[in-house]
């Protein structure tokens, strides 16, 4: 009840306060005292909770083992038309792989 009869004041004086604003008396200087009472109302911010962070682990480190490497050796033909004749086996290069005798060079055919 009190908190009306204060409110109630307060707008008459300021109703009053604007009626000698708005009045056409000459232009003077005034002086303008106004004391509020009450408690002022504002509303907190508010409150932001983020959600904790995920962590993820790590994917787990894989060591693939090395392949077997077996180099193989192929001998190109020479752009001089030359090939390779082995005795024993008999035969011609790529024909026969492996030569127990040594190959010789044979002028194109």
């Amino acid at each position: 009840m009190v908190k009306r009869a204060l409110a109630a004041g307060t707008i008459a004086l300021a109703g009053a306060a604007l009626a000698l604003s708005l009045s056409t008396a000459p232009a003077v200087a005034r002086v303008f005292v106004g004391i509020g009472v009450g408690v002022p109302f504002y509303a907190p911010p508010p409150v932001v909770v983020a959600p904790p962070p995920v962590y993820y682990a790590p994917p787990p480190v894989v060591v693939a083992p090395a392949p077997a490497y077996v180099p193989t050796y192929v001998q190109q033909p020479s752009a001089s038309n030359t090939y390779y004749y082995c005795d024993n086996p008999q035969g011609y290069y790529p024909t026969v792989q492996s030569c127990s005798s040594g190959w010789r060079p044979v002028a194109g055919h």
